[in-house]
Formats: structure tokens, sequence, C-alpha cells
């Protein structure tokens, strides 16, 4: 049993080719994200392991300091790097902090979620190279240190953020 005709496979499979294409060179430019830099993937572990380092950092200072007020469970969902492919530049940084209370509607059982994320741009200085930033980050203490070219840290711009 035939199910379908080559001419019908392609007619089907050309579609999803050109917005594959398309779709692709839409993303083609001169910046690509931390995680691709100097070329796709190259820096995946490097990269995640200083995430899940600053994470760490962000839930150690957290408590004591921006995390206090209408929310009780901040979290650092993610960090984010733009790097100029060329020259190794670290174009800005982003770390996404999500909050949220869940109560209990007494008259339906209902569970109401009240949640909030936050985008915190890091303070770099400009033309911080990539291992600058890597080794800045990667310290004990990173959230409180000045970040390379800039002489705030990113517990500055945590604290202005999220307040």
């Amino acid at each position: 049993m035939k199910l379908m005709t080559p001419l019908a496979t392609l007619s089907l499979a050309l579609p999803l080719l050109a917005a594959g294409i398309f779709s692709a060179a839409g993303r083609e430019g001169p910046y690509v994200d931390l995680v691709d830099f100097p070329h796709k993937e190259a820096n995946w572990d490097r990269f995640y392991d200083l995430e899940d380092h600053l994470i760490r950092e962000f839930h150690d200072l957290c408590g004591d300091t921006y995390c206090e007020g209408a929310y009780s469970n901040h979290v650092a969902l993610q960090f984010r790097c733009s790097v100029h492919a060329a020259s190794g530049i670290v174009q800005a940084c982003t770390l996404v902090v999500g909050a949220g209370n869940l109560e209990v509607e007494p008259g339906s059982g209902r569970v109401v979620p009240d949640s909030r994320t936050w985008a915190c741009a890091a303070p770099l200085g400009a033309n911080t190279p990539v291992e600058t930033l890597h080794v800045a980050l990667a310290r004990r203490g990173a959230l409180r240190r000045p970040l390379p070219g800039s002489d705030r840290s990113m517990h500055d711009a945590l604290f202005d953020c999220l307040n």
C-alpha cells in the first residue's frame, strides 16, 4: 500500500524546508549568544557552569537584600549574554528573575497565582572581552564585585531592578 507519491511528499516538504531556510537566515547577524561563541555551542559547558554559579550566588544573597517585600520566593531563572562574534566583545547580559505567591481562595478552593518576572541588565563596561567576563563572574562573591569596566556590580543592578 502506497501512502504518498514522491511528488506529494516533495510538495509537503518544500514549505517546511523553505521555512527553515528563511528562519535561519533571519537569525544571522553580527551577535551570538555567549553559549555559541566562538562557534555554535563551543562555550556550552563553561557558560552553563557560570550560569549555575550566578544562580547559587543570587540565592545566597537574595533573602537578606532585594528579595524582601511583596514576593517571598525570588528565583534567578536564566542568564544570557550577547557577544559580537567577530571581536569577542560582550554587548549585553541580562539576568531574568521570577517571583510569585500562591494563595488558596477559601470559598472556591481555587489556587490563585500572583507572579512577576524582571529582566535585569548587567552594568557591563564597554569593550568587555568574553574571557574577562567569564573570569569576573566565576569568582566567589561575583555578584557583589564591580563588573569589568564598571564601578557597579550585578548586585547593584539587581537591587535597582527588583525594587
